[in-house]
C-alpha cells in the first residue's frame, strides 16, 4: 500500500512555495516557518542566559575573591591578561627542589662531576694534538744537540713502512668514529647536568639563607634565572 501511494505523487505537481508580493519585495525574501522557528529559538536561549546571569549576580558574595581579579585588567572594554614575569626556575628544576634536600643535590653533582672528568681523561682530542708542533731535541754523548736523522726513534719512524699493520675496513672506522661521536654526545649532556645541579645547589642554599636570617630582609641585588641564583646583600651587623 505504502508502494502504491508513492506511485501516485510521481505525477502530482511539485510544490513550490509562495514569493513575497511585489509590492513588498524591497523588503527581501519572505520568511517560512523554519526560519522563524530558528530566530525564535536563538532569541529565547539568549533571554534563558540573561535571566540566569541576573540571578548569579543577585545571590553573589560581595566578599568573594578570585585571583583572576588582579591578574587581568579592562581595556577598552575587554579583559587582558596581565604580563606575568619569567620564572627564574625550571620545571624539573622545582621538582628536584621540593622532592630532594640540599646534601642530596651536591652528592649528585658530585659524582656527576666525576664522571665528566672521568669522560674527559677518557676522550683523545685528536685535533688539539695535530695542532701543537713537537719541540723535542735529542743530544749526542757529549751533550751538543743532535741531528733528527741520528735519532734512533727517528730511524724506527723511517722504517715504519716495513713493519706488518693490520689494515682497518671503512665499516670499522665508522662504527669507531660512531662511538666517538657518542662519547662527546654523553659528555656534553653530563656537563649541562652538572651545570643545572649547580644551579639548583646554589638556589637552595640561598633558600636556608634566607630562611635562617633573623634580622631583616637582604636586599636584592640580581633576580634570580634559569641559570643563575638570585643575588642578595646583607646588612653589615656589627658582632659584639
Amino acid at each position: 500500500m505504502s508502494s502504491f501511494r508513492k506511485a501516485s505523487k510521481i505525477n502530482q505537481r511539485t510544490h513550490r512555495e509562495r514569493h513575497q508580493p511585489e509590492k513588498r519585495a524591497h523588503l527581501g525574501l519572505l520568511e517560512k516557518k523554519k526560519d522563524y522557528k530558528y530566530r525564535a529559538n536563538d532569541y529565547h536561549n539568549k533571554q534563558n542566559v540573561l535571566k540566569k546571569l541576573k540571578i548569579l549576580a543577585q545571590n553573589r558574595n560581595p566578599d568573594e575573591f578570585y585571583f583572576h581579579m588582579i591578574n587581568s585588567k579592562i581595556v577598552d572594554g575587554r579583559h587582558k591578561e596581565k604580563v606575568k614575569p619569567v620564572d627564574e626556575d625550571t620545571l624539573e628544576q622545582k621538582k628536584l627542589m621540593e622532592s630532594r634536600n640540599l646534601t642530596y643535590v651536591a652528592m649528585k653533582r658530585t659524582i656527576e662531576h666525576k664522571k665528566v672528568n672521568r669522560l674527559q681523561s677518557s676522550l683523545h682530542l685528536t685535533d688539539f694534538t695535530k695542532s701543537v708542533k713537537s719541540n723535542h731535541l735529542h743530544f749526542d754523548d757529549e751533550g751538543n744537540p743532535a741531528e733528527a736523522s741520528t735519532s734512533k726513534d727517528v730511524q724506527q719512524l723511517e722504517n715504519i713502512g716495513d713493519l706488518n699493520i693490520p689494515d682497518i675496513d671503512k665499516k670499522t672506522l665508522r662504527k669507531m668514529n660512531k662511538m666517538k661521536l657518542n662519547s662527546y654526545n654523553n659528555l656534553a649532556q653530563r656537563i649541562e647536568r652538572v651545570k643545572q645541579l649547580s644551579v639548583i645547589q646554589r638556589k637552595m642554599e640561598m633558600q636556608n639563607y634566607l630562611r635562617n636570617t633573623s634580622s631583616e630582609r637582604p636586599k636584592l641585588v640580581q633576580k634570580g634565572s634559569k641559570n643563575q641564583a638570585p643575588v642578595f646583600v646583607w646588612k653589615y651587623e656589627r658582632k659584639r
